[in-house]
């Protein structure tokens, strides 16, 4: 996934999102999986404006805490396993491309509930 865009990335998310929406019934609907898109997309466009580590890791930590609502509200089936290892990759990428942090560290676990 690392070779893929931040963009295709997410859209490969919203893809798999949706489909497992069609054949399992979770309890998330179409809105809950745009509502993460966005915030995928807000982030990736507040960490290329951002101009210091410190203000990233503030975007990091909005980020997931709106992730973890998100998941909440949709009764913690939108982010499964497949879907927090692509959240987390994204963010974790996003973070890594603007040299905030190493490929291999999990920004997202201090506030990560999903």
């Amino acid at each position: 996934m690392e070779n893929q865009s931040i963009e295709a990335q997410i859209a490969s998310l919203k893809r798999s999102m949706a489909d497992y929406m069609k054949s399992a019934h979770p309890n998330y609907t179409e809105k809950d999986i745009e509502k993460c898109v966005q915030i995928l997309n807000e982030y990736n466009i507040q960490m290329a404006n951002s101009q210091s580590e410190e203000d990233g890791m503030q975007i990091v930590k909005t980020t997931v805490l709106k992730l973890n609502e998100l998941n909440e509200n949709s009764g913690e089936d939108l982010i499964e396993t497949g879907e927090r290892e692509a959240i987390a990759n994204i963010i974790i990428t996003v973070g890594h491309n603007k040299g905030y942090n190493s490929e291999d560290e999990d920004i997202t676990e201090e506030w990560r509930e999903w």
